[in-house]
């Protein structure tokens, strides 16, 4: 049987979307299958933010941040639309790795300050440990516009993108592959599972595989708080939502002085959502559930902590004007992405809650594994992602 398309996308978030703009770019024609309306929260790629950042020890990752930096520049230039805000991120604490080094060696330029030089530069924060200040490299990305313009963008190219269109079942066969939607059967050279936190509903029995692939759907509770009017000194505060940088903090494990175990669970992250506030969240921290069964709640106690986290480590924000949001992370255990190929299905899930700011990158190499001889050895990805390194 003849294809109907090169590439048939299930999933239409970042990463489906940016496998559409770069496989519709070199010429295949390619339709994207997404389950939901234009604009829906139910996977994870919503919202108006997304922290942007090069702060990584391991080659692989540091190798595609200085790869997605050109690429953000490559799909501005081509829709005219600005994603990628470098108001700079401040990364303090103490983190398990020092990472100035690696920085320094990719050629990422990078300030480092003490606590109390970071606070003389950003009144509104405060900083503990080692600052590191990526000035022009990092910053946020709008989430929202982004899926929207990488639709847009892999449109224009030629591709297809078909909302309110479940997939039920793909089915490889010798020379093409079935993908089984509610309403009919599409055909295709190559499919490619970006499912997100729905990829074990697909992804077992369309590879071959015959397990689980070891994702756990974990759904967490950032909030976004208000800029407070005045620092505790009474001080008018001078930052502002829109140049406020990113940042995250490794914090102590134990109080420097009493020697208590800290109450912050993982890494706190925050950025600006520009209209909303600043995001404040933790890393990882929320609740196992499965993609269907998220409450689009907070859990009881989140908000004292949100809350108690801006009080003592951000003045310039307001402990008590919050609102919170729901988002998930679709994990690994070990935090690594998971992209390889088995025959004529390409799995992508790069997540673990730091998938996004490599969006254009990834899709490049998404597409790169959906172009590959379907006989060859996968060869587009490091052995990092692959699916013999999850599944050992």
């Amino acid at each position: 049987m003849s294809a109907q398309w090169d590439v048939v996308i299930v999933g239409g978030g970042a990463m489906g979307s940016a496998a559409a703009w770069q496989l519709a770019r070199r010429g295949r024609s390619v339709v994207v299958c997404e389950q939901f309306s234009v604009g829906h929260t139910r996977g994870s790629s919503h919202g108006g933010s997304r922290i942007y950042r090069t702060t990584y020890a391991q080659p692989e990752y540091v190798g595609l941040m200085r790869q997605a930096l050109g690429e953000w520049d490559l799909l501005e230039a081509e829709s005219g639309v600005n994603l990628l805000s470098r108001v700079g991120l401040v990364s303090h604490g103490f983190p398990p790795v020092d990472f100035e080094q690696p920085m320094r060696d990719a050629g990422i330029p990078v300030e480092v300050l003490s606590a109390v030089e970071a606070r003389e530069r950003w009144p509104g924060m405060r900083c503990e440990g080692k600052v590191l200040f990526e000035h022009s490299t990092a910053g946020r990305v709008n989430a929202d516009l982004a899926v929207a313009v990488l639709q847009q963008e892999a449109v224009r190219h030629g591709a297809q993108v078909r909302h309110n269109t479940r997939v039920i079942d793909v089915r490889q066969h010798p020379g093409f592959v079935e993908v089984v939607t509610e309403g009919e059967t599409l055909t295709a050279s190559r499919v490619v599972l970006a499912t997100g936190g729905w990829m074990n509903a697909l992804a077992p029995r369309a590879t071959g595989v015959d397990q689980a692939l070891p994702l756990d759907v974990i759904e967490v509770a950032p909030a976004h708080f208000a800029l407070a009017e005045s620092l505790p000194s009474g001080d008018p505060n001078p930052m502002a939502e829109d140049t406020w940088p990113s940042f995250t903090h490794d914090h102590a494990p134990t109080h420097p002085v009493t020697g208590e175990p800290t109450r912050w669970p993982g890494i706190v992250y925050g950025l600006a959502t520009p209209g909303e506030g600043i995001k404040v969240g933790f890393n990882a921290y929320g609740r196992t559930v499965t993609a269907d069964t998220r409450t689009f709640t907070y859990a009881a106690g989140d908000d004292a902590l949100h809350r108690d986290y801006v009080r003592q480590w951000l003045p310039g924000l307001n402990p008590d004007a919050s609102e919170f949001l729901s988002c998930t992370y679709t994990k690994t255990p070990s935090n690594d992405f998971v992209l390889d190929r088995c025959g004529r299905v390409v799995v992508a899930s790069p997540c673990s809650g730091h998938g996004f700011k490599f969006t254009p990158t990834l899709g490049g190499l998404i597409a790169d594994l959906a172009t590959e001889p379907d006989d060859a050895p996968t060869s587009s990805v490091p052995e990092l992602f692959r699916l013999a390194h999850h599944l050992r």
